[in-house]
């Protein structure tokens, strides 16, 4: 694995997780195959949008939709290691957010693999778009850019 963007540092990131990775992550080769990223992914985006943006998935009026999503890989993660991923916001508009997500191994000053996807938010019931709710905005802009405020 290599990538062909510099590699972001650890200073860019508001909000961290750590993730375990499983048994059944890894592919044939030995290291977590490139689709569970994505499922990393979100898994960090949504943990942040419930804690800190009370987000409750199951009920709240309005939900964000993904409608573009990426990954970049420099060095593979293997089971069992434990991923330090570090969230942040690069974008906000009015109905949409853009994340990136950087995955550490530990202690670590470079990603060994970050990606995003771009959120719009929406009402639940017509799935229109909708202005981004207060509560959630508010959270989204404690770590826009988190590493260049």
């Amino acid at each position: 694995m290599n990538a062909s963007r510099e590699q972001p540092g650890r200073e860019l990131y508001g909000y961290w997780n750590r993730l375990p990775t499983r048994w059944a992550d890894n592919d044939c080769y030995g290291h977590v195959n490139n689709s569970v990223y994505y499922f990393y992914i979100d898994s960090v985006v949504n943990r942040y949008l419930i804690e800190a943006g009370g987000l409750v998935p199951s009920a709240s009026e309005t939900i964000g939709l993904v409608v573009e999503s990426h990954c970049r890989y420099a060095r593979p993660f293997s089971y069992p290691q434990v991923i330090e991923a570090g969230l942040r916001v690069t974008r906000i508009g009015t109905s949409s957010v853009s994340y990136e997500v950087g995955m550490f191994h530990g202690g670590e000053e470079v990603a060994s693999v970050w990606g995003g996807f771009i959120h719009v938010f929406v009402d639940r019931t017509d799935q229109r778009p909708v202005t981004i709710p207060a509560d959630i905005r508010t959270a989204l802009e404690r770590i826009l850019k988190a590493g260049e405020q």
